[in-house]
């Protein structure tokens, strides 16, 4: 999920008095002010001294000089807010972002924009949320692992480290926050005694209370802070609280620091399976249905944990998980709880919760950024629409955590009449005696769909007369699981066998007993059921062991759609049948006596997977290493993960999604023994992400003359990161990096590099550092047998006999010519300097067209229900208009430079709307996808063949009949309105840069425009293509905040 306040949304008169009336509603907003906030500020605003904490020191939000800047940033905020007098603050910022949150209509916003003061306005977003044996897995409890070493502080489990948990709140009653131990040494709430002192000094954090809380009940010197922000959750029910299906809080949600209500009814559990992972007390019994699991730890099972809840579940009727609801975390309020985590003084913050996936300039990675620069390790989940290309998170100062297996297999197996037994994965609790077995397929309703297969709950298509008693077999995909079994339980099925299609095998709590099988098992279990006399059992669950790590088919892969030259993810750690603290199954009446204080619930431990499992053990491996080394920055610790982890073993995928590769494992698995003792680190710091964003995001660095101060980085791939990653290789590259000895003597590190296809060497290929020295080099890479656009894989090992300090290294051949994909713009007229790269020597040409005006749709009615990316895809590959499907063809011609498509959220009927936008080729293949929260939705292909192609709109969810209108732009060289000029060097020359002008004129003001130009060779063979998008109406951000299609609600995985 992503946040790029790039598309500008034109204003231009509305053709029907309900849009008309869309477009003076609120909406929240984040403003960004020009200056830095405390925890960033070096210095000079004149009479207030820097406030940023020197290195390996905390931030003291109570510092003089700190609170002395803060009010001055608290003057200014106020200045811009009056402003917008009317407009309601939600949320103000001033520890890791400068400005506030609003409610704020259209014009309010494009008064902000015009402001000197004012530096960004993102749209605020909704964002979704993406352990028994991990710890000995790990080899944390092995003879010499990580929890027996001394290190200052005792033994290095965490010691006075906190560990901050942005995510949906915490159930108090979990002994994994407890402050005190029985004679056995167990955690426990009250007795025993005492085994924490009070919050470690530097921190400021507390507890609040609300419905369900109360801090003298429920926090301790374990669990030391618990908070919660939903100004921006409100504003949203507010806006979203009528219509066909109204927003409203859900009964199973509580306005306090306490985790919502789990089970078939809730989403519950997320934030509390999230922060027992990362630091819940080691020596918890566990059960799980019933099951004792033996004991649970955290990984850093002596640190302290603050929670800061900003995930709220609401009414939503077009649920399809059966549950009635939907749970999002609004980035207002996470921009706030990370304002305020920073503020308290956390050493370590996890965000289980989806992100951006090709932007830093979101608000919330920019909120990190400030983090980082206050020495806060900040622990992101990559997101779990895997195996695809989609990695989040991809910001160069956090570190961006996929999901992988764990050696635990927890398994059942079903066992049919005729004697065969199928193992599969399961948590089945209680043994079921042989029952009917029937296949979903031949269990529906009267006019069931094509879906009956998959047992959807919402709406119920299985027939009860049909399924009464029996077992079901239901295929996997689309919907929840979860929501499968829900369906059986609903049509009065008492099991079911879940029969896999892709991805592994999971388990997880269902409504029913339930087993999941192979591809191939669910075949032969469901040729044996034709005929619908045959039987099954379902034995309960029991412990296996298997082999690990593996990369899980969920977890979401590179490359980085934001930059090439960064490898994102990060690592990997385990996120597949995680078992952690969770909440409570209760229903309403119950929900309502924990809320006012009469009931106190029970703990409950469940297993879940997702990326949101495998963030929380590398924040909990960063405390460690933070107690074992203090003085560590965020970086340091990032890369001394990185370099120590080693290779997962192969997931048989095909293509770039094959877990071996580095865009689904990054650096590898973690191996936390090893990373405590890394030899040497890549650290980086202030100095670099400034030099990074004035690069890649100048518009954000404040003050402006930071990027003359500091200077600017000549390639991303330059950035010192324990990774390399080179996009486009021209004839020599040449990649910087230097490396910290973080040993106790001096050593000499000797290089070794292979990267298939590529001659690889260092330079120098040997460094002698003393300890606490640093030495630079380069690696250098000329392509020999490597194929064009072809990633080549290989590694980069700095050894000194003793550590092994290992980087992986991606690079492909690049193009002759490398230039922007795009450029944007707002002007009437004006002018843009682009830097290219080019891979020969002679004269450049250029072809353009444009710039082009608006084609405007006509206006098209949809029903909305709600549609996945793979669901959108098969109906507009169909090539037939459906309920909630428009299919719009449209014919591009030989020599197109460009051809762009978009929805507005201006041209929609409904506020609220929410519609999805596909691009597909002549044969059927997905070119784009936009499936962004609202209606702000785009799609574009560069340099496409001659054609018909497919357009295709999806209602994902709205009002009763909604209406769209589709923007189009095709653009060729007979488009020469606008005046866009394209002005060349005479000479360009192999292997160096070289400065292009673009140029336009004569537009008018209010509309929106779309042109383009491709740069050829010397042998006029066009090398790159560059669209160029210009707005001049003004306007305001939209949403760019793509759906996880694999979301994590919770813990339930839709597919």
């Amino acid at each position: 999920m992503k946040l790029l306040p790039v598309s500008l949304a034109a204003l231009t008169l509305l053709s029907s008095l309900s849009l008309s009336a869309m477009a003076e509603s609120r909406r929240t907003y984040i403003v960004q002010l020009a200056g830095e906030p405390a925890a960033s500020y070096t210095g000079g605003v004149d009479g207030y001294v820097g406030t940023a904490p020197a290195a390996g020191t905390r931030f003291n939000f109570r510092a003089t000089e700190v609170q002395a800047y803060v009010s001055y940033l608290g003057s200014q905020q106020q200045a811009v807010a009056a402003l917008v007098g009317n407009a309601p603050i939600l949320h103000t910022y001033n520890t890791v972002l400068n400005g506030f949150a609003a409610s704020l209509t259209e014009d309010e916003v494009k008064l902000l924009l015009a402001s000197p003061l004012v530096q960004d306005v993102q749209v605020d977003e909704a964002r979704t949320l993406t352990t028994f044996t991990t710890p000995s897995f790990l080899g944390l409890t092995a003879p010499g692992g990580l929890w027996s070493q001394s290190v200052a502080g005792g033994l290095n489990k965490g010691e006075d480290i906190v560990i901050g948990v942005v995510d949906s709140g915490i159930w108090p009653e979990n002994p994994s926050y407890a402050d005190r131990v029985d004679a056995a040494g167990k955690p426990v709430f009250t007795g025993g005694t005492l085994a924490y002192g009070p919050a470690p000094g530097g921190f400021l954090g507390g507890c609040v209370a609300g419905e369900g809380f109360t801090p003298a009940l429920n926090c301790n010197n374990k669990l030391i802070g618990a908070q919660f922000f939903n100004a921006g959750f409100i504003a949203y029910l507010a806006a979203n609280g009528t219509g066909a299906n109204p927003a409203n809080k859900h009964w199973t949600e509580f306005y306090s620091p306490r985790d919502s209500i789990a089970g078939v009814t809730g989403h519950g559990g997320h934030g509390t399976h999230t922060s027992t992972t990362a630091g819940g007390n080691s020596g918890v019994t566990t059960t799980v249905n019933g099951i004792n699991f033996g004991n649970s730890s955290g990984m850093a099972p002596r640190a302290r944990i603050a929670a800061y809840k900003v995930c709220y579940t609401y009414t939503n009727t077009a649920a399809t998980d059966g549950t009635g609801s939907s749970n999002s975390c609004f980035q207002t309020d996470t921009v706030a709880a990370i304002d305020k985590a920073v503020q308290d003084g956390v050493n370590v913050i996890n965000y289980s919760i989806s992100g951006s996936q090709n932007s830093v300039n979101d608000s919330v990675e920019q909120a990190f950024l400030r983090a980082a620069n206050a020495g806060v390790f900040v622990a992101a989940s990559a997101g779990n629409s895997g195996p695809a290309q989609a990695v989040a998170h991809v910001s160069p100062w956090l570190t961006t955590v996929a999901a992988s297996t764990h050696d635990r297999n927890i398994q059942a197996d079903v066992t049919l009449g005729n004697s065969v037994k199928y193992s599969g994965a399961s948590f089945n609790a209680t043994p079921l005696a042989p029952k009917p077995l029937i296949r979903a397929v031949d269990a529906g309703i009267t006019g069931a769909s094509a879906n009956l297969r998959l047992c959807y709950s919402n709406p119920l298509e299985l027939d009860p007369v049909k399924v009464n008693g029996k077992i079901v077999i239901c295929d996997r995909g689309v919907n929840a699981r979860v929501d499968k079994s829900l369906a059986v339980l609903n049509a009065g099925g008492v099991g079911m066998v879940l029969a896999n299609s892709s991805g592994g095998l999971v388990a997880e709590a269902h409504s029913v007993p339930t087993v999941h099988v192979s591809a191939a098992d669910g075949a032969a279990i469901k040729t044996y059921a034709i005929g619908g006399t045959g039987t099954a059992a379902i034995s309960a669950f029991y412990a296996g062991v298997k082999p690990a790590p593996i990369m899980a088919d969920f977890s979401s892969r590179g490359p980085n759609a934001g930059d090439g030259n960064l490898l994102k993810p990060d690592l990997t750690a385990p996120g597949v049948d995680v078992v952690a603290g969770v909440t409570a199954d209760l229903n309403q009446a119950q929900r309502d006596a924990v809320a006012d204080g009469s009931l106190v619930p029970s703990p409950n431990w469940a297993s879940y997977q997702g990326t949101s499992m495998s963030s929380p053990h590398v924040a909990g491996l960063a405390a460690l290493l933070k107690q074992a080394h203090p003085t560590w920055s965020p970086a340091a610790i990032k890369s001394a993960l990185m370099t120590t982890a080693y290779t997962t073993l192969n997931d048989g995928v095909a293509g770039l999604s094959n877990g071996l590769l580095p865009w689904a494992q990054g650096a590898g698995h973690v191996d936390p023994n090893k990373a405590t003792d890394p030899g040497l680190v890549y650290d980086s710091g202030k100095t670099d992400w400034i030099r990074f964003q004035c690069k890649v995001n100048r518009a954000a660095v404040s003050p402006a003359s930071d990027c003359t101060t500091f200077g600017t980085l000549d390639q991303t791939y330059n950035l010192n990161l324990a990774s390399i990653t080179v996009a486009q290789v021209l004839n020599t590259t040449s990649v910087s990096r230097k490396v910290t000895n973080v040993g106790s003597s001096t050593a000499t590190y000797t290089s070794s590099i292979t990267v298939p296809g590529f001659n690889a060497t260092t330079v120098p290929t040997t460094l002698t550092l003393a300890p606490g020295a640093t030495g630079s080099f380069l690696v250098k890479l000329t392509a020999t047998t490597a194929l064009d656009s072809v990633w080549s894989y290989g590694r980069l090992i700095w050894s000194d006999g003793t550590h092994s300090v290992s980087s992986p290294v991606t690079a492909k051949i690049g193009k002759a010519i490398v230039a922007p994909a795009q450029l944007t713009a707002t002007t009437v007229s004006g002018s843009r300097l682009i830097s290219i790269t080019t891979g020969f020597a002679g004269r450049a040409t250029a072809i353009k067209g444009g710039l082009k005006d608006v084609t405007m749709g006509d206006v098209a009615s949809l029903a909305p229900a709600p549609i996945t990316g793979a669901q959108l895809l098969a109906a507009c590959a169909a090539g037939v208009d459906k309920a909630n499907v428009k299919v719009y063809p449209v014919a591009i011609p030989a020599g197109t430079i460009v051809a762009r498509f978009a929805l507005r959220d201006a041209d929609v009927g409904t506020a609220g709307d929410d519609n999805d936008l596909i691009l597909l080729s002549p044969s059927g293949a997905q070119l784009a996808y936009s499936g962004n929260d609202g209606s702000g939705e785009s799609v574009q292909v560069s340099a496409p063949a001659a054609g018909i192609y497919k357009v295709c709109v999806g209602a994902y969810g709205g009002a009763a009949a909604m209406t769209h209108r589709l923007s189009s732009w095709v653009v060729t060289p007979a488009d020469v309105g606008g005046k866009l000029g394209v002005l060349l060097p005479s000479q360009v020359y192999a292997g160096s840069t070289a400065t292009v002008g673009i140029s336009w004129s004569g537009l008018l003001a209010g509309h929106r425009y779309v042109g383009g130009f491709q740069l050829r060779d010397a042998n006029a063979v066009i090398q790159s293509t560059t669209a160029v998008l210009i707005e001049t109406n003004g306007g305001v951000p939209t949403s760019d905040n793509p759906r996880d299609q694999s979301a994590l609600a919770l813990s339930k995985l839709t597919e």
